[in-house]
């Protein structure tokens, strides 16, 4: 299927829109070489702040710079990053800068240009005010050299102006190698331009590029990736930072709001559909659009709190009416129950219902809980039929701590349909993902219990932290003490709850 994305950017190409500097099939062989290794592909606008620290990870990469091909497209940009764009491009023959005369509105053309001009082995993307990690390059290459496979993705760490945290850890939480996309639970969850290299012989056989949308361009893009490559490999090796700090407000994923992000997930729901994909292969996409993107809009404060919830109410109508002619029920694959359950409200018409299902969620901060057949579930106080028990996937309760022979001793109860698959229990500081522990635990049934030396608690640095159970490699459950669990018997309320000194309480009324 031929890409009307990647036709615009050759239109470009063609045409006076466009000013090229060290176009590399233009080069003298002398700066040219050999064929390089990796293509790097930045879209920039208005980046002038950033852009020289994007540039610079890229040229100081561990990996010989002379094997790194680096095509830089700037959107018409009307502060100086053309001119600071133009400086690197007179010092680096292996550095092309793309002027566009006319801003796009979106970052889908410029990679799309990036593409056309690309003629490395690989191609990866770097936007103008993130960077990359001084072996990152390498760590990429060197995988894809070693297996032949067609993609591979590593750490993305999200810095914010006080904290450094993982994105879409599922996908760099341990070394794979050679395997689909689809044995990856959630690989199809975070699909950013970011951490992840592909060959560049992929793009250009099956001719994908970037749609030009403000927002779900690479979710699109990645997807169509997914459809065709062969195998990939995962790493658990930083290689891409995001920068998300108070000095860097202007991207378009901050500025586009939630409602106009949903409408453009129906662009990429329609691209997928009109593809006629096998039903595995289309099911993993368009369950991460029907239950992430679409139904996790709603559990949000952004909901709760809108004024404007019948227009959210109605794009979400817009989802479900694509849902009516698929090959099977979307609702089968829904990783997060409760989505599942407001799924099938929402397709009952009870919007009502729908609608305090989420606000419950959202507010009330003292949930019940109940264990039915050793599994979890909530138990909404307003829903009298199949909706006042959904269930948890797993569900993690404090029960006791303690101090012994120079040990911290927590003991809990764990419920849930992975507790044989838990990995660890994690200590980790809530800012800095890189300042954390792991801890022995022992689960028998459905106890369990973790220890850690107060010696090594004591080489953590001065932090707030979040204790974590992970099962499944990379899914992470708190252990949640009981703060509040009320009930009601023959017209009497017993209340059990937490004390000041943290112990259980119990409170009668009439």
């Amino acid at each position: 299927m031929s890409s009307p994305f990647r036709q615009t950017a050759r239109e470009f190409l063609q045409s006076d829109k466009i000013e090229i500097v060290n176009y590399p099939s233009r080069r003298p062989a002398k700066w040219f070489g050999r064929k390089k290794k990796i293509t790097v592909v930045t879209a920039a606008y208005n980046v002038e702040t950033f852009i020289h620290k994007t540039v610079d990870s890229v040229i100081q990469q561990t990996m010989d710079f002379d094997d790194i091909e680096y095509i830089i497209v700037d959107d018409c940009s009307t502060d100086r990053t053309k001119e600071i764009l133009h400086h690197y491009a007179s010092k680096h023959k292996n550095i092309c800068v793309v002027s566009l005369k006319e801003n796009t509105g979106t970052p889908g053309t410029p990679r799309n240009i990036g593409i056309e001009l690309a003629t490395g082995k690989y191609i990866t993307f770097l936007d103008g005010d993130d960077w990359l990690e001084p072996d990152g390059l390498e760590t990429l290459v060197n995988i894809l050299e070693e297996t032949g496979d067609d993609y591979a993705v590593g750490k993305t760490i999200k810095v914010t102006s006080d904290s450094e945290t993982i994105i879409g850890e599922h996908e760099s939480v341990k070394e794979r190698r050679s395997i689909t996309p689809y044995e990856i639970p959630r690989m199809f969850y975070h699909m950013g331009p970011r951490a992840r290299a592909v060959k560049l012989s992929l793009l250009k056989e099956h001719d994908i590029g970037f749609p030009d949308m403000k927002f779900g361009e690479d979710k699109q893009f990645f997807c169509d990736v997914f459809f065709h490559v062969n195998t990939i490999s995962t790493t658990t090796k930083p290689v891409f930072y995001v920068n998300r700090t108070d000095e860097n407000p202007g991207s378009l994923t901050k500025v586009t709001s939630v409602l106009d992000k949903r409408r453009c997930d129906l662009q990429v729901i329609q691209h997928i559909k009109a593809q006629n994909l096998p039903v595995e292969k289309e099911r993993a996409a368009l369950t991460r659009l029907y239950e992430i993107d679409m139904f996790k809009t709603f559990d949000s404060q952004v909901f709760v709190r809108s004024d404007e919830k019948e227009a959210f109410i109605g794009v979400l109508r817009e989802a479900m009416e694509t849902t009516k002619d698929l090959r099977y029920d979307f609702r089968e694959s829904f990783q997060v129950p409760m989505y599942r359950a407001a799924a099938d409200l929402f397709m009952e018409d009870r919007i009502d219902d729908f609608i305090q299902l989420f606000t419950w969620l959202k507010r009330e901060k003292n949930k019940k809980y109940v264990i039915k057949d050793g599994l979890p579930y909530y138990e909404l106080p307003f829903f009298n039929d199949k909706f006042q028990h959904i269930r948890i996937p797993m569900l993690a309760r404090a029960i006791d701590s303690y101090t012994e022979n120079g040990d911290y001793v927590q003991t809990f109860e764990i419920y849930g349909d992975h507790v044989d698959h838990v990995n660890t229990v994690l200590i980790r500081d809530r800012k800095n993902y890189w300042n954390e522990i792991q801890v022995d635990f022992e689960i028998s049934g459905n106890r369990g219990e973790f220890r850690v030396p107060f010696k090594k608690l004591n080489q953590l640095k001065t932090a707030f932290y979040t204790v974590f159970i992970r099962y499944n490699d990379y899914e992470l459950i708190n252990i949640k003490r009981i703060l509040k669990n009320e009930m009601v018997y023959k017209d009497r309320t017993f209340n059990f709850y937490s004390t000041k000194a943290n112990n259980i309480g119990l409170k009668i009324t009439e």
